[in-house]
């Protein structure tokens, strides 16, 4: 997508209302992004004005250690509650666990789960959705950026990419 086509809102639990817009000015995105096996399935944005802290707006410190499965996290985001329902207006968050990437190549049956991917799984009726490609996932630390599954939480895993597996890509890339 183009840059002007796209906003940051930071400081608002509401989809459709609250807090500060920032525009982008640019996307830098990773150069091995394979749209078909989906890897490499990150970017990252610089506004064209700086993010102001305030006590609604603070920052999440990225995981830089290789997390395994059983651990406790956070999906936050805006995705459908059910597919093809229709997007929440109030943030949405849910607690789930990691699974090994072997284990989740099994279950999803999808040969380009790696190293370079983190997923999730509890039970049907959890997980990420439409809408919520692009969102954190967190273990005190952002571990995970969602990137792919079968929709919509049908007792699958979902697919985030790994957030420690991507730290000198960021620091080379970060404006």
């Amino acid at each position: 997508a183009k840059p002007s086509a796209l906003r940051v809102v930071v400081g608002s639990n509401k989809l459709n209302s609250g807090g500060v817009s920032y525009e982008i000015e640019s996307i830098r995105d990773h150069k091995g992004f394979d749209s078909w096996r989906l890897t490499n399935d990150i970017a990252i944005l610089k506004l064209k004005t700086p993010i102001t802290i305030t006590d609604k707006v603070k920052t999440v410190d990225l995981e830089t250690e290789y997390v395994e499965g059983e651990v406790d996290c956070v999906l936050s985001g805006w995705g459908r509650l059910n597919y093809p329902g229709s997007l929440p207006n109030n943030l949405q968050h849910i607690d789930l666990k990691t699974i090994t990437s072997e284990d989740c190549a099994k279950l999803l049956n999808h040969n380009s789960v790696d190293r370079t991917h983190i997923c999730t799984l509890t039970k049907a009726g959890e997980g990420a959705c439409h809408g919520d490609s692009g969102g954190p996932l967190v273990a005190n630390k952002q571990i995970g950026i969602v990137s792919f599954g079968r929709p919509c939480a049908k007792g699958y895993p979902d697919a985030f990419t790994r957030v420690s597996a991507f730290t000198d890509w960021i620091e080379k890339n970060r404006y």
